[in-house]
């Protein structure tokens, strides 16, 4: 099964466990939320949410990089991924979660 949570996800999840909180309110704290994240990444900043994980860039040197739909491979300049790591409650309930 295939659950994709997309913005519009996560609100209706939010309002769903809150229906006190204006639909309004919980969209511009998501939408606050996810810019704080984007910014403080695009700033090269390390952003840790303790017991989900931690989001961080990683600079990838110039080099060759293959599209594996074609097999055209291409010289590549410097460039920055975005590196996530799961924190140790997220790894601990999706292990538990798989027995």
């Amino acid at each position: 099964m295939v659950f994709i949570m997309n913005r519009s996800g996560i609100i209706a999840k939010l309002i769903e466990l809150y229906p006190q909180v204006n639909r309004k309110d919980v969209e511009g704290l998501v939408k606050n939320m996810f810019g704080a994240i984007f910014d403080s990444i695009i700033e090269d900043d390390r952003i840790e949410i303790r017991g989900f994980g931690s989001f961080s860039l990683k600079k990838r040197p110039p080099g060759v990089v293959r599209n594996p739909r074609d097999g055209i491979s291409i010289q590549s300049g410097n460039r920055h991924v975005v590196y996530f790591r799961a924190g140790k409650e997220l790894k601990d309930r999706v292990n538990a979660s798989s027995k």
